[in-house]
């Protein structure tokens, strides 16, 4: 049998899940007579409702993000820190939740929405439109953060991967390289296709040729990270790399190679993650996360108080970072470090 949510009781009263959600939340905005109505309907059809409780006034917020996403050094955690941060500073707790690949496929709803103690939730990195459609379906305001999703209307916030990665591809064709290739599972993310999609808008401006065996795939059917890469033969002067994490990795695959960064092969990245400051120098295009995170907190503000509707999609711009990772193939020499 077929859970109730609180889509399944707007559609009865023909009300707006907006509407439900505070109702059954016990906020503001609602008149006591369609509050009782609702609350009574609920009961009838069976959904399983507690009374908020004292102590909840909008402070606790959810943040999901996949397992797969998740480790302590990766870009996501730096996000969630920033998220916090920003979370903190308004008055309220985030409380995070990391959602395995089975719970994921299996539409399994992580505690803070089983519970009852979540005001809102942020959804962190990338999940299938079906995970994203149940959890809309219990009528909690919901913001993704840094990828977006066919299908349910939902608020998104994404850094501008188009924008940014267009960037990178044109740097590299202005230095002189003609032959670039693109590393990452295009379909993986959608934030990575975003990124693709920058890197084939500089291609096709410049009249220049995308070969197949030139998109290097970098995960697994499932999200998870190669060990390893499949480089064609020969070798393109240049890679696009669709995060900086990525282009460490890929660097250090290709000096097992006996390949050099940037002299037989150059690099670019996205994010400015810690990985292309240590591990290698990596030229990239920075992510504004405090900027993301602010705008994530007060899309969600918006509608935990206000039940504003219409989703937007914000995108947050970044900058560009040079860096050593990158020969000009027109003066022979080695380019970086500055930032603009």
């Amino acid at each position: 049998m077929k859970n109730v949510t609180m889509r399944d009781i707007g559609a009865a009263l023909g009300v707006s899940t907006v509407t439900i959600s505070k109702a059954l939340g016990g906020k503001d905005g609602v008149s006591d007579a369609v509050r009782e109505k609702i609350i009574e309907t609920a009961r009838q059809m069976g959904y399983h409702y507690s009374a908020p409780q004292a102590d909840d006034n909008g402070r606790i917020i959810g943040i999901l993000i996949a397992d797969r996403f998740f480790s302590a050094p990766s870009f996501y955690f730096s996000l969630f820190k920033a998220l916090q941060r920003e979370l903190a500073d308004a008055g309220m707790l985030g409380a995070m939740e990391i959602v395995s690949d089975q719970d994921e496929s299996a539409l399994v709803m992580p505690a803070a929405v089983t519970l009852q103690k979540a005001s809102g939730l942020v959804l962190l990195g990338q999940f299938s439109a079906d995970y994203v459609s149940a959890v809309l379906e219990t009528g909690l305001p919901a913001v993704l953060l840094d990828f977006t999703c066919d299908g349910p209307d939902v608020d998104a916030v994404v850094s501008d991967g188009q924008s940014g990665t267009y960037q990178m591809t044109r740097y590299l064709i202005e230095h002189g390289h003609r032959r670039i290739g693109f590393v990452g599972s295009i379909n993986s993310t959608t934030s990575i296709m975003e990124r693709y999609s920058g890197f084939l808008r500089a291609m096709m401006y410049f009249g220049l040729p995308v070969k197949d065996e030139w998109i290097i795939p970098d995960r697994d059917e499932y999200g998870h990270y190669l060990d390893d890469f499949s480089f064609p033969d020969p070798m393109p002067t240049a890679l696009v790399c669709n995060n900086d994490m990525l282009a460490s990795a890929v660097a250090t695959a290709l000096e097992k190679r006996g390949l050099r960064v940037p002299e037989d092969v150059s690099l670019v990245g996205f994010d400015d993650f810690v990985y292309g400051r240590l591990a290698h120098p990596i030229t990239t295009y920075a992510v504004d996360q405090q900027r993301m995170a602010q705008v994530t907190v007060r899309r969600l503000q918006s509608r935990v108080r206000e039940g504003m509707e219409g989703p937007l999609r914000t995108s947050v711009g970044g900058w560009f970072v040079e860096r050593a990772s990158v020969m000009d193939l027109n003066t022979g020499r080695r380019l970086g470090p500055r930032e603009h």
